[in-house]
């Protein structure tokens, strides 16, 4: 994955919040179940910029 702040090559990293993060879609009900999907981390090594990315992003 390209940064888009400088163009340099994003290595792929890991966050720490007990295993991992997840994401959800809202509902527009209780009764609707939300899409949840983990999410991949990615930091530039040139300057720092760090980008989040939704593993399961089509079922949003």
């Amino acid at each position: 994955m390209e940064c888009i702040k400088c163009k340099n090559e994003m290595v792929k990293a890991k966050l720490f919040m007990f295993g991992g993060i997840q994401i959800e879609s809202e509902t527009k009900s209780i009764f609707e179940t939300p899409e949840t999907s983990n999410v991949e981390v990615y930091v530039c090594n040139k300057c720092g910029y760090v980008e989040f990315k939704a593993k399961d992003y089509k079922k949003f």
